[in-house]
């Protein structure tokens, strides 16, 4: 098992795409995975940052880091988003490495916090998030925002 950071192996940056939009993107929003994922290849500014998780040569899991994610808490950055493990490799920690790395580079990049959304109970609190408050999506629902502090 290895975590491909596509900065550091662009050569992995079409494969990106294609997962994680498969994973979370819809037939309209291709592009806009694409994008970013594609951009983090070039860019110097500290976000984004997207990772796949490889097994025996085949991908099983993402997770990104991005300045904003689809929420009305536009005064918060940056996002830890696209979290996804495949339903047979799950239970085996995947996620945490994931999150490990994120925060990882996140810290690198000088930042002091990240922040996520979800609608799930009791996930991330394993991870030293705590629930800081809600925010809406683009559809009206409401979502709960999460906070992790990195440096103490």
């Amino acid at each position: 098992m290895r975590i491909i950071s596509i900065r550091q192996e662009p050569s992995y940056k079409e494969v990106a795409a294609k997962y994680i939009h498969s994973k979370w993107g819809n037939e309209t929003n291709y592009k806009l995975y694409e994008d970013s994922i594609f951009g983090c290849v070039f860019t110097k500014e500290p976000v984004p940052y997207w990772y796949l998780v490889e097994h025996s040569q085949q991908i099983i899991g993402c997770i990104g880091l991005i300045d904003h994610d689809f929420i009305s808490r536009t005064d918060l950055s940056p996002w830890i988003c696209s979290l996804y493990i495949e339903k047979d490799h799950r239970g085996m920690a995947l996620g945490s490495l994931l999150i490990k790395q994120v925060k990882k580079d996140a810290e690198k990049e000088g930042f002091k916090k990240v922040y996520l959304c979800t609608d799930l109970n009791g996930f991330y609190e394993k991870y030293d998030f705590y629930h800081i408050g809600e925010g809406f999506c683009p559809n009206g629902k409401l979502a709960k925002v999460y906070e992790a502090v990195l440096t103490k």
